[in-house]
């Protein structure tokens, strides 16, 4: 009897063992570990990939796209000088995964991919795409699909393990990349990397006035991001197949910033199909592309882009720079107004409704993701209204792109009476905001569309309406691209969006036109997310 109760108590010992170890390697730490990482990365065929989506999208090579930023001395485009710093190796990608489950001590990794349900087509079909190489890897690939909105809360709140995300770029300079990860980005720096090697690079690239240095700062950066750490993977940089109707131009197609539909001409209502539906309509709220384009259509700042992407005039009638460029004059337009959802004038915009901005998008409590726009973009150090019309600027030192990103949303006016007025009520809908912009938001139904009118208030509008502008514009709000097609073959829509076989198909109709967008899509790891 005593033997047997010492077997027993010997197997419920080694029981409890196991049960312990079992318990270990569920709540391992399962993408700390850098061979899980660096797996994920080799194992996805990018350029196959790309084939799938047969949408103009190219393979990426780093997490800089093409055709962003170019050398300052020699002008030669950022991927030229970085070259390839991701690699497609299936073989080393199963070393590596049965290394990584050795080091862990399980037999099997799942990994539960994230993506946007209503972000297009092509997203949909890369994150089956990955998934399918990840399981040729050996990983167990879980895909867990949620509309845009629900997927950037759950990045915020970093309740995810693996998602299928992309980053637009706000302006042409490899910063508006490399900010992303800095540890201090809470933001946008969804699965907390942490390397003070890559945060000491890019702090040195952002202090330097030395172009050359800062240029040589950022490639060694990346490298370290995506080549040493593996820490969020680049997949592919979006492209942009459509069909535009032949006796509409106007529509200018920017590769950082938001594309511009402002300048409409040919027709007197179109109606542009999205595949995504506005998030917010408040300026410094708003983080995700197909806001910023609509804020950009009934608001306006002190600039916008032109048809090259580069600065012009807006609400800024003058603009004076000192000396040493770090202290920044404007002259607003006298004729620049607000204006409610009926047209009608409500106040002049002036130079205190830009500090009210600026000071609102970096107040704490509004917690807005775009207040580093300010301070690390713009380098604004300190503004002021000198007078009702004359809005002063001082940097903390001089910036070559301080001009162009005053045309971004988050750098808008706002009216704080207006806002104050609305209360909880802000942005909801049409009827609470206002308008400065050449046109005035007319109705919002979210899921389906939302509709432009013309402002005849806007001080440019009278030249817009001599070229043949547009008095209407509406957003139809389609997610299928077969619908899509469809409806415009109808005739209800003025442009659509192609994807997988509809590209080679259309690509001899009139008003076919493709772009490589500045969009790229990369695979945000959450490095403290719990595995199995």
């Amino acid at each position: 009897m005593k033997k047997l109760l010492a077997v027993l108590l010997t197997l419920l010992i080694v029981l409890a063992g196991c049960a312990k170890k079992e318990a270990a390697q569920d709540n391992a730490v399962v993408f700390k570990n850098e061979d899980v990482r660096k797996a994920i990365s080799y194992a996805i065929d990018r350029e196959a990939l790309v084939k799938t989506l047969n949408d103009g999208s190219v393979a990426a090579e780093g997490i800089i796209p093409f055709k962003l930023a170019t050398n300052p001395s020699t002008g030669a485009d950022f991927r030229d000088d970085a070259g390839k710093v991701v690699t497609y190796d299936p073989d080393k990608a199963k070393e590596l995964y049965a290394q990584a489950c050795e080091e862990l001590g399980v037999k099997q990794i799942t990994i539960d991919l994230l993506y946007g349900t209503n972000e297009g087509d092509s997203v949909i079909k890369a994150a089956e795409q990955i998934g399918y190489y990840l399981e040729e890897a050996g990983y167990k690939v879980n895909l867990v699909s949620k509309q845009k909105k629900e997927r950037l809360s759950l990045m915020t709140d970093g309740d995810y393990a693996v998602c299928l995300t992309r980053w637009g770029p706000d302006y042409a300079d490899p910063q508006t990349y490399m900010d992303l990860f800095v540890s201090t980005n809470t933001s946008n720096n969804s699965g907390r990397y942490n390397s003070e090697k890559y945060d000491k690079l890019v702090a040195d690239a952002e202090a330097t006035t030395d172009m050359d240095e800062r240029w040589a700062l950022f490639l060694e950066a990346e490298k370290v991001l995506v080549e040493e750490d593996y820490a969020d993977i680049p997949v592919f940089q979006a492209g942009g197949a459509m069909i535009i109707r032949p006796e509409i131009s106007g529509i200018e197609f920017h590769s950082a910033a938001v594309d511009n539909y402002r300048h409409i001409v040919g027709k007197d209502n179109v109606t542009l199909v999205t595949n995504t539906d506005i998030i917010y309509l408040d300026n410094h709220v708003a983080t995700d592309g197909t806001s910023f384009i609509a804020q950009t259509m009934f608001l306006a700042g002190l600039t916008e882009l032109d048809a090259n992407g580069q600065w012009k005039p807006d609400l800024a009638e003058t603009v004076d720079v000192s000396e040493d460029g770090t202290v920044y004059t404007f002259k607003i337009r006298d004729d620049a107004n607000w204006v409610n959802k009926n047209g009608e004038v409500v106040a002049p915009v002036t130079a205190q409704d830009f500090v009210d901005s600026w000071d609102r998008i970096l107040d704490p409590d509004l917690a807005s993701e775009y207040a580093w726009w300010i301070t690390d973009v713009l380098l604004a150090d300190s503004w002021e209204a000198v007078d009702e019309k004359t809005f002063k600027v001082t940097l903390v030192k001089p910036n070559g792109i301080f001009l162009s990103c005053l045309a971004f949303p988050s750098a808008f006016p706002i009216n704080k009476a207006f806002i104050e007025e609305q209360g909880d009520q802000y942005a909801t809908s049409a009827d609470t905001v206002l308008a400065c912009g050449p046109y005035i938001l007319d109705s919002w139904t979210p899921g389906y569309s939302y509709e432009m009118k013309f402002n005849e208030n806007y001080f440019d509008n009278a030249a817009y309406v001599a070229a043949g502008g547009a008095s209407k514009v509406v957003f139809r709000v389609l997610e299928d691209t077969q619908t899509a097609l469809m409806e415009y073959e109808a005739g209800n829509l003025d442009t659509v969006i192609l994807s997988g076989e509809q590209v080679d198909a259309n690509k001899d109709v009139p008003g076919y036109v493709d772009r490589l967008q500045g969009y790229l899509f990369y695979l945000s790891v959450n490095i403290n997310h719990y595995g199995e």
